[in-house]
């Protein structure tokens, strides 16, 4: 019966500690549970790189000379968008190519733009003909664009010097300019 005794006694032990365990670790309470809410803003972002301006830089050439050359408008944006050009140097009344002493005419410079090759535009429209630089305002270069992580678009710049055009050293400065649409 002693046996017995101890076998008992250690079932009812190992039932008391059972019954701890449980008072300890399951019987404390219900679950408790929390909650997190992260939130962020964000506003409208664009970059805008120009790529290629050697490419419009053309050195000493002959009155009479048709130059062209292209450089490339590299746009990221998470909105729509819109890209334009404007002649802000050059001579003082007329932005255009000047040497100080003369100028070349608005009308013998232009360009066009279209989507690049390799990485065009998802959405909108260049210009397929060619554009005069507009001294007083800025002229689309690429309407209707959405949002992109990256694109390119080429713009096309043709330089028609007059045969009489006097010798110098002819330069502007044009300014690009990326917003919403």
């Amino acid at each position: 019966m002693g046996i017995r005794y101890l076998g008992l006694a250690f079932l009812a032990a190992a039932c008391c500690a059972a019954a701890l365990v449980f008072l300890f670790f399951g019987a404390t309470g219900a679950a408790v549970t929390k909650t997190v809410s992260p939130s962020v803003q964000l506003g409208s972002s664009f970059t805008l790189s120009m790529n290629d301006a050697t490419n419009v830089q053309w050195g000493s050439q002959s009155a009479g000379a048709s130059l062209s050359g292209t450089i490339e408008a590299q746009v990221t944006a998470n909105v729509s968008w819109a890209l334009t050009v404007q002649p802000t140097g050059g001579d003082s009344s007329t932005h255009e190519l000047s040497d100080d002493t003369h100028r070349i005419a608005a009308s013998c410079f232009t360009y066009t733009s279209c989507a690049d090759s390799a990485n065009p535009p998802p959405a909108g429209n260049g210009r397929s003909t060619s554009t005069q630089f507009d001294g007083d305002n800025q002229t689309d270069v690429w309407t209707g664009g959405t949002p992109t992580v990256g694109c390119a678009v080429d713009i096309t710049y043709v330089l028609n010097v007059p045969g009489s055009q006097p010798p110098g050293a002819y330069t502007t400065t044009h300014t690009y300019t990326l917003a919403p649409a």
